[in-house]
Formats: structure tokens, C-alpha cells, sequence
């Protein structure tokens, strides 16, 4: 059956499963040759209902072909990108695959970058080298090269931090765009050269293409624009100016400003359609395993917000680009042979003038200005001045120089109870916690968020959740990372061979793909306590 054909065909589909009484006595399809894991950076929830009726590409024929858990949310509270590509590319929680942020402190090596490697060196263009050894636990990805040798695993994103966490430790490779080259780049921790059809890919350079080019809005109705999003000139968009449509790329040097346009998710795809024509992958019986971080959805919310024409625009193309993406798969592996997953690593909070002009009680959050009158505190909580024992602090942390406290006869967990006392009080904060509470265990409600998160050793010793809407930040923009639901509720659809369709309304989660992966690709996967197999979207 046909992309199209399927497209039509869905209610017949639909009404088969609604008809199905025991699940159980279904017969188990064989395993697909290929698996595809997208993670579309900052796709809030809401993103799906609110265009549905305007889908017409990849988004409609996985929503009206797949498994639809409209109730998914992350189980942890550290909603940025690196720690939720680890999340599902593992199935596991911060706390076991180590990845608590994009960036953390270690006592022994200050700050540190999730995927930066200086053992390794950029390959196939300029750039830094790049691993994952930062992360503790094995991907799917993993699990699959270990069962299966002749598997292979690639993933392609905008970001190294995307591509490589979604790879994983073993992949055949992770390959990431360099703004330098205007082309995609991997390390020397997979592979000494490119594959030959990306080198083949990469002679354009691929960002040539996009010289010059303008974006402008892809429906010809202003009004519908305005009715499902908002006025296209807001003031704290971008950087003030360039706030409304058409968005022009310069002739030169244009390769930076990419990443805030649709163009960039299309050139991960074109990538990604390159491999799969190469032939290498779904070729044979050994499963192979595809994972796509597309990132334009996060650079475009933190520019322009959720609410924005330039949002909602992006992901209209975003959907005809999956819709490209997945007629592909078709040609090359058939979908009868391929199963898929979609889901996010994050949402965002909407720019806060415009919850403000909804009636909405938001705040930007000066950190500056919060962490000096904080050091007051830490002084008067017998900790020493602040310039000498706190190593790092801001909007929603703080790390102490555990040597400096040492010296002075300091129990961290002392000054930390007192200063968590402090940082309560102040009316932006919601909840305090700290290390030592966290490594304990047992916690409940919003301090489990953060209990999932804790990796000893890489986490704060002191984290801050602040009140709902309060966004840490510039003046303009806005971003992520909190623990409240609009950061946490993210899509998970399924689809494909193995998967039962329907809209499932029991609560998941972005960690329960990877299991539920495992068991259509006969792959043994450990889960968290409070993870699980959608067993439910199984055939």
C-alpha cells in the first residue's frame, strides 16, 4: 500500500483495530528492516491539534496511520536538548544515562559539554571532535549492533549534541551540519571519512542551495495566518527587527542563519534520503536503525515563539518535508517494512508579552540581579564569599567549588540546607532542592521530576524551580527547561509495521519508545520503575 493509499485508507484502519477485541491473539508481524526515530527539537504538544486540520504531508499520515498517546509528557525536570535526545534514544531517565543538561560543572574538569571530545577531530570538514562516551547507559542503537552485526545505525540532526546522543556508543555514524563547511560533518569516534554518498552530498555544499533565499510564508492567507497564530510583528521577536515575513538570507556568510529557518531541517532529511538510496539501509534482514534530529522547530520557537506566524509556517513545512521524507522510505524500504517514531526533547514556554496580553501573570527573570542579592545570603548561611566557593550559578542552579569549602571547614550540605531556605523565600521561586535531598530518593510529586534527573557528580548542588511563567532569559525570545508541562508535554506517535493505530489516551512518555522499539525489533530493553512498553500499540 501506498504512502497516498494509506493516507485513505486510515478509517478501514481505524475501524479494524476499534473492532479487534483481543489484542492479544493478534499474529506478530516479522521484524521490520528498518526503524526510524525523529525528534523534532521544541514541538510542543499543543503544535499537533492546533494545525491538524492544515496537515497534509508526514504529520497527517502518522497521525492518521499511527498510535497517537496524546497524554505524553517527559518523567524528568530538565527539559533542554541533549538531556531529551538521551532520554529517548536510552529509554532511561537522566539519573541513569548521565546526560543532565547540554552542559554541566564536574569538580575535576569544570565545565563540561555533553558531546565534546578533544580525543577526537572533526571529519569530513571543519569542526570539533565529538563522542558520546559521556553518556552510562547504551541507546537502542546500541542494543541493536550488539544483537545484530550486520545492523547499521546512522542519525543526522543540525546539532552534534543531537546526532551523536541519538547514535549512540557503537553507530556507524553521527553526522551533524557545520555552519563553517555549509555541509554535514561526523568524528573520528565513528569513522575515518564520510561515507561515500555523503561525501557525494556534501560537494555542493548542500547550504549553497540556499544562498540568498528568502522565507516566505508557504499559504497565500495572511488572515489564516493571524487567525491561527498571532500578528506577524511582535515586539520582543528576534532581535527586534526582524520580526515579520518575508525573512531574507544574505548572499554571503549565510550559513549561521540557517539554523532559524525551515531550510535547515531540509537539508538534514535531503541527508537522510541520501543514506537510505545509498542502499545501506533496509536492504537486508539485519534491522537497521535511522534516528533524525530536526532542529529548525527549537531555533525558530526561541527566536520568534510558540505563538508565532514564523512557527506555525515552519511547521506546515516541516510536515510536507516529513511527508517528502516518508515517500522516500517508501521507495527505498517500504513502509510495510519500516516502523517509525516521532517525539520532542522539550516544548517551550510562549513569549511572555504575549501570555502577558492574554492575561497571563509572566515574568522575564533577571538572574543577574537574583544571583547578587543571593550572595548576600550565602554569605550569611556561613558559606564564605560567594566569589570564592560558588563555582557557577544561574537562572536555576548553582554548583559550589567543593574544594573552596572544603578548605574553609564547610559542610556542603549544611550551607546548601541554608541557603535552599533562603532561595525559597523569594517570590519568583517555587521549590528548592538540593543535592543531597535529590540523592536520597523517595521523593514525590514535582521533587521526583528532579530525583529522575539527578546523576550524581554532573548535577547541581543546588536547583531552583521557579514559578510558572517565569522564564529565565533576554529580553527577547524565549526557551525551555523547567519542569512545568509545557516544557515537559511533547507528541509520541507511532506508526508503521508492528503498530496498532488509534489515539491511546493512557499517559506516556518520550522514554517509553525505546522499549516499545525493542520489543518490534526483538531487542531485550531494560526500563525505568516508572517507565513502560506501550503494549497497547502493538499488533
Amino acid at each position: 500500500m501506498t504512502f497516498r493509499a494509506l493516507q485513505v485508507g486510515v478509517f478501514v484502519a481505524v475501524a479494524a483495530t476499534t473492532a479487534c477485541s483481543n489484542p492479544s491473539s493478534q499474529r506478530q508481524t516479522a521484524r521490520p528492516k528498518l526503524a526510524v526515530v525523529i525528534v523534532v527539537d521544541q514541538l510542543r504538544a499543543d503544535y499537533l491539534e492546533r494545525f491538524r486540520g492544515r496537515h497534509e504531508g508526514g504529520l497527517r499520515w502518522l497521525l492518521d496511520n499511527g498510535a497517537y498517546f496524546q497524554e505524553a509528557a517527559y518523567r524528568h525536570a530538565a527539559t533542554v536538548t541533549a538531556t531529551g535526545h538521551a532520554t529517548v534514544s536510552t529509554g532511561r531517565h537522566p539519573s541513569s544515562h548521565g546526560i543532565v543538561g547540554n552542559s554541566w560543572r564536574e569538580s575535576d574538569r569544570g565545565p563540561v559539554y555533553c558531546v565534546r571530545d578533544d580525543r577526537y577531530v572533526a571529519v569530513g570538514g571543519p569542526g570539533e571532535g565529538a563522542s558520546p562516551l559521556a553518556l552510562r547507559t547504551e541507546t537502542l542503537g546500541d542494543r541493536l549492533k550488539k544483537a545484530s552485526a550486520g545492523s547499521k545505525v546512522y542519525a543526522f540532526s543540525t546539532k552534534d549534541r543531537s546526532a551523536v546522543l541519538l547514535a549512540g556508543l557503537k553507530a556507524d555514524g553521527a553526522f551533524w551540519f557545520e555552519p563553517d563547511c555549509g555541509c554535514l560533518i561526523t568524528s573520528s569516534y565513528y569513522r575515518a571519512r564520510l561515507p561515500d554518498w555523503l561525501a557525494e552530498f556534501n560537494s555542493g555544499p548542500p547550504a549553497a542551495a540556499y544562498a540568498g533565499e528568502t522565507w516566505s510564508k508557504l499559504l497565500d492567507d495572511d488572515a489564516l495566518y493571524e487567525r491561527m497564530a498571532r500578528a506577524d510583528r511582535f515586539p520582543t521577536e528576534s532581535d527586534g527587527a526582524d520580526t515579520v515575513f518575508p525573512h531574507a538570507l544574505p548572499s554571503v556568510e549565510f550559513e549561521g542563519a540557517l539554523a532559524a529557518t525551515p531550510f535547515s531541517d531540509r537539508i538534514t532529511l535531503d541527508a537522510a534520503t541520501a543514506a537510505l538510496r545509498s542502499g545501506e539501509l533496509g536492504s537486508d534482514d539485519d534491522p537497521d536503525l535511522l534516528a533524525l534530529g530536526l532542529s529548525a522547530t527549537d531555533s525558530i520557537g526561541h527566536r520568534y515563539g510558540p505563538f508565532s506566524q514564523e512557527a506555525m509556517d515552519n511547521h506546515l513545512r516541516l510536515d510536507r518535508a516529513l511527508g517528502e521524507f516518508i515517500q522516500a522510505v517508501e521507495a527505498t524500504v517500504g513502509l510495510e517494512n519500516t516502523v517509525f517514531a516521532l517525539t520532542a526533547d522539550h516544548g517551550a514556554v510562549p513569549l511572555v508579552e504575549h501570555l502577558v496580553a492574554q492575561g497571563v501573570a509572566a515574568e522575564r527573570f533577571d538572574s543577574e540581579a537574583f544571583w547578587a542579592r543571593a550572595e548576600l545570603a550565602i554569605e550569611e548561611c556561613g558559606a564564605g564569599p560567594a566569589s570564592e566557593t560558588v563555582a557557577q550559578s544561574n537562572g536555576r542552579q548553582l554548583y559550589w567549588n567543593e574544594t573552596a569549602l572544603w578548605e574553609r571547614g564547610i559542610d556542603r550540605d549544611t550551607a546548601g540546607t541554608c541557603v535552599a531556605d533562603w532561595l525559597r523565600g523569594q517570590d519568583a521561586v517555587d521549590t528548592v532542592m538540593t543535592a543531597e535531598q535529590l540523592a536520597s530518593g523517595g521523593t514525590t510529586g514535582i521533587a521526583s521530576l528532579f530525583e529522575n534527573g539527578y546523576y550524581e557528580g554532573r548535577s547541581p548542588h543546588v536547583v531552583l524551580h521557579l514559578r510558572e511563567y517565569v522564564h529565565v532569559g533576554g529580553p527577547r525570545g524565549t526557551g525551555h527547561g523547567t519542569a512545568h508541562e509545557y516544557d515537559r508535554d511533547v507528541p509520541v506517535l507511532l506508526a508503521g509495521a508492528g503498530i496498532r493505530p488509534g489515539t491511546y489516551p493512557e499517559p506516556a512518555g518520550p522514554e517509553d519508545i525505546a522499549p516499545t522499539l525493542g520489543v518490534i525489533l526483538g531487542l531485550e530493553q531494560p526500563i525505568e520503575p516508572d517507565t513502560r512498553i506501550l503494549r497497547e500499540a502493538l499488533q
